[in-house]
């Protein structure tokens, strides 16, 4: 949700460099950004400045490239901290320019840089190299189309190791049938995530008939590679995630499951490809940044969303544009 900002910068100062402190993941998935010059990663984001070696040589680092100017998108005090032992006299922030709880964090993070309007738009970028492609075209050689991709996690479990737990988990249950009648409609499946993610897709897989056409790529891509594979399917089902926000970068079409998540502030946007997004809002949503979410011990926004509906949503991406009465049933 950073790059229509880089994109705004490029546009705006043709002849700069500009550089980005991120996350490890972050850096690898801008890795080939253009005129990103250089990407500084932060392993341990929340160790202490006086104990953190890596944010010392960070530093270190930043002071030496002698910036002109700024963007702070974190709102923690400590990432303020680097910037101005860093020397960098000019920051723009959130304390700046106040973030807009009804805006879009796109539109927000625009904003703190100083853009007033949309200028360039807000589509998110992603850019693979051809042997992020070609590695993707490998992994899908034996998968025949229409490919639909099942991404199931969301970030490290913690301590709720079952998905079905977690906030903005769905059950394997749900998926196992969402799974069943994708393949009765004889299509292909390609379940996407992380290495955390291995066991509740081996539990769907299992669920499944034999000699389904399924293959499980959860913990075998880099993040690049994933965004190749999203870019060659026929439509993603995810739940609040971001390779759900990596199919909207690439034009996959999208269904997404939503649940407790600001839905005003980061909902997966795309005006390349459509996004259908699935809510069923208790009183309690949105409870993301707020007590409520630490005491939540059920997440019912997420248990409402039936897998007839998914089926439906993934029915109208794949048949868009044809005549309702010709498409196949969904029960």
């Amino acid at each position: 949700m950073v790059t229509p900002l880089l994109r705004a910068l490029r546009e705006k100062f043709p002849s700069a460099e500009i550089d980005v402190l991120c996350s490890r993941l972050a850096a690898d998935i801008l890795e080939l950004t253009p005129r990103v010059a250089c990407r500084f990663a932060l392993r341990y984001r929340n160790l202490p400045y006086a104990l953190s070696l890596e944010k010392q040589k960070v530093v270190r680092e930043l002071r030496a490239r002698g910036y002109d100017f700024a963007v702070l998108l974190e709102r923690a005090e400590r990432y303020r901290f680097l910037l101005e032992r860093a020397g960098i006299r000019d920051i723009r922030s959130f304390r700046e320019t106040a973030f807009d709880p009804r805006a879009h964090a796109i539109v927000n993070n625009l904003r703190a840089a100083g853009f007033e309007d949309e200028g360039s738009g807000l589509d998110m970028e992603v850019f693979l190299s051809g042997d992020d492609r070609k590695r993707a075209a490998e992994l899908l050689s034996d998968v025949p189309a229409p490919r639909i991709g099942i991404h199931v996690g969301y970030g490290p479990r913690g301590k709720k190791r079952n998905q079905s737990e977690r906030l903005k988990g769905w059950s394997s249950d749900n998926f196992t049938e969402v799974a069943a009648g994708l393949l009765a409609r004889g299509t292909s499946l390609v379940f996407t995530g992380s290495q955390e993610d291995r066991g509740d897709v081996e539990t769907i897989l299992a669920r499944l008939p034999a000699a389904s056409s399924s293959v499980s790529l959860a913990g075998r891509t880099s993040m690049r590679e994933l965004a190749a594979v999203i870019e060659k399917l026929d439509a993603l089902v995810s739940v609040d995630s971001g390779p759900a926000h990596l199919a909207a970068a690439v034009g996959t079409p999208l269904v997404v499951l939503w649940g407790p998540a600001i839905l005003e502030q980061v909902r997966p946007l795309s005006s390349r490809s459509e996004v259908a997004l699935l809510r069923h809002a208790p009183p309690c949503a949105p409870c993301y940044e707020t007590p409520l979410m630490k005491t939540c011990r059920r997440n019912v926004c997420m248990e409402s969303i039936t897998s007839r509906e998914v089926l439906e949503s993934v029915n109208a991406l794949l048949h868009r544009g044809e005549n309702p009465s010709s498409m196949p049933p969904t029960h």
